[in-house]
């Protein structure tokens, strides 16, 4: 996947977050970092073995690499906050 695609589906997960979890617009890039990392490793490890326990997923999923770095999600702030920013006016 390209970077600037992975940036753009990131300013989408973050336009949610945002609105399921607004107290999160103020989270730092890297707590965001950590959580959505978290999260995708999550997803990835149950999409491995989609019948497995909660506690294999939750094993393999720290067997996973990181996919997105704080430059990543600090470039998709900056969609996010542009496109609020463009709301407002």
């Amino acid at each position: 996947m390209s970077d600037e695609r992975q940036v753009s589906l990131l300013a989408g997960q973050l336009d949610y977050l945002f609105e399921e979890q607004p107290a999160l617009r103020s989270a730092t890039a890297s707590q965001l970092l950590e959580r959505l990392n978290r999260e995708d490793r999550l997803v990835r490890a149950r999409a491995e073995q989609p019948l497995e326990s909660d506690a294999w997923v939750q094993q393999r999923s720290g067997e996973l690499e990181n996919r997105f770095t704080t430059a990543d999600i600090e470039a998709a702030l900056g969609i996010v906050r542009r496109r609020a920013k463009f709301d407002e006016d």
